[in-house]
């Protein structure tokens, strides 16, 4: 099975999740529940109508065999954030099942990770990921090495820079 991560790997919500947020000084700073409540208080609709499809992800996710993917997601509020992520899949005639992971939670909690894939955009999802017997798979379009927070892919994980790359891994 090959799990693919939403964000970061098919739509680039970062930009507008995080516009607000970034503009507030010393945003780095703030406790991790004033982070979370920000991003449960979002426009969950508007923020995945406003981003960017990551390099064809929609093109390569309706190519996929739905028997052998998922897309495996956390959320950070069911009724925003899930709810939104949903409506996306059924609007865009997605036919992989949805996996929603609640934020304080693993991801290796929820599904086995044994012998799948996972393509994920955060290094932390692939090391738990790794620890247990999952091949990671890391979402790098930018090939510069790191996730999103800044943490290098210090393990060397495979790295794809589109949904597409990953046919040579998992074939």
């Amino acid at each position: 099975m090959t799990y693919i991560d939403f964000d970061g790997t098919i739509l680039d919500t970062e930009e507008p999740l995080f516009y607000e947020l970034r503009r507030i000084p010393d945003y780095k700073n703030l406790s991790e529940e004033t982070k979370i409540k920000y991003i449960q208080s979002q426009d969950w609709n508007y923020i995945i109508k406003v981003s960017p499809i990551i390099n064809d992800a929609m093109y390569y996710l309706k190519h996929m065999d739905p028997a052998k993917s998922a897309i495996l997601t956390k959320v950070h509020s069911l009724s925003n954030e899930g709810a939104a992520k949903v409506n996306w899949k059924k609007e865009n005639n997605i036919k992989q099942n949805m996996i929603i992971v609640p934020y304080n939670v693993r991801k290796i909690d929820v599904v086995d990770a044994r012998g799948n894939y996972l393509l994920d955009d955060g290094l932390w999802n692939l090391d738990e990921w790794n620890s247990v017997g999952g091949l990671p798979l890391f979402m790098d379009p930018d090939e510069d090495g790191y996730d999103p927070w800044g943490k290098p892919n210090i393990n060397n994980y495979p790295k794809v820079k589109s949904l597409g790359e990953i046919y040579k891994y998992i074939l």
